[in-house]
């Protein structure tokens, strides 16, 4: 987030021209003196230096026109010295002296992913590519209200680690802004809520990734949890977006060979999530099988288990973590 400081506007003369400075900015970026004529100029004539760089205009100007002269000075805190000249259509002149500050900074680059984060802990560490004056945390709850805060000072490392405090684990947003020196922030959300949606198996026909028609009931239901769900997070009740997306996986028993068993759950895992797609679902659905790699229930093989011929729905901000339910990271966008 970029935080861009206006100077107050100047008059000048009868209110013939006022000024606007553009302080301060992120690399490569310029600040930039922006002048605004209030009645029609027939000559403008601007000269600014600031340390080794100068920025000139010169031309006539109409009334309402927005004119940005851009300062071309390198990473630093500069200041800025220089003259306004100006020759109106009513026939007045008049001269201003300018003087003020300007100063660029380079990007704050900052990192944070789901393996940075420990909700057990209330931990999280912050990778950056310079030294900043503060890192702040906002840690928001189920209700979209602010239920922790940290923040640290002269970060001069990375990662740089935080903790805090709150009356409750369920985390579903937490906002980080990395503030440097030169006051211009950089912010970014990580959303590490996530729920597993209960439901009803759906049986398939043995080999088969069609749904029946005689289970489709069990989706229907499905269906109806996760929309209630996701009503709960909605930007009308948390007060800020969540981002929000479906995760379907697909999961078989024992019974058969191990590389057919993964295509087959992959199969009906994509099944399903057009099943939701077509059902009108607005958010992204991924999809991935994992065949029998995460027995719900450990068995020999070639054992039928009905309760490894399952499937999860998970509704996440983010892509769940690789976990024993979820061994791999290959989820598809269903289309």
């Amino acid at each position: 987030m970029l935080a861009l400081s206006l100077l107050t506007a100047i008059a000048f003369g009868q209110e013939a021209i006022k000024l606007e400075v553009v302080h301060s900015v992120h690399a490569p970026k310029r600040p930039a003196l922006i002048v605004l004529p209030q009645i029609d100029a027939t000559s403008l004539q601007i000269d600014l230096q600031c340390s080794t760089a100068e920025a000139h205009f010169m031309g006539p100007a109409k009334r309402g026109a927005k004119i940005r002269l851009e300062i071309p000075v390198a990473v630093g805190v500069h200041t800025c010295t220089g003259q306004l000249d100006g020759q109106f259509a009513d026939g007045t002149t008049g001269s201003m002296p300018l003087n003020f500050q300007v100063a660029v900074a380079n990007p704050i680059a900052m990192q944070v992913s789901m393996a940075d984060l420990d909700l057990e802990a209330h931990t999280l560490r912050v990778h950056l590519n310079q030294a900043v004056a503060r890192i702040d945390l906002a840690i928001f709850g189920e209700t979209g209200a602010q239920i922790g805060v940290s923040r640290i000072d002269a970060v001069n490392q990375s990662p740089a680690k935080l903790k805090w405090t709150a009356d409750t684990d369920t985390v579903l947003r937490i906002q980080i802004t990395a503030t440097g020196t030169s006051g211009m922030s950089t912010t970014l959300d990580l959303f590490p809520w996530r729920f597993r949606v209960p439901h009803e198996e759906l049986i398939f026909p043995s080999g088969s990734s069609e749904i029946p028609r005689s289970e489709r009931h069990k989706l229907e239901s499905t269906y109806l949890k996760i929309a209630g769900t996701i009503a709960k997070i909605s930007s009308q009740n948390l007060g800020f977006e969540m981002p929000i997306s479906l995760y379907v996986a697909g999961y078989t028993d024992t019974v058969g060979n191990k590389v057919n068993n993964r295509r087959l759950s992959e199969r009906r895992a994509a099944a399903l999530a057009r099943w939701f797609r077509l059902k009108g679902f607005p958010y992204p659905i991924h999809y991935q099988g994992f065949g029998e790699s995460a027995l719900a229930v450990p068995t020999a093989d070639e054992t039928p288990e009905a309760a490894n011929r399952r499937a999860l729905y998970i509704i996440a901000a983010d892509t769940p973590p690789v976990s024993s339910d979820l061994p791999l990271s290959h989820w598809q966008l269903a289309r």
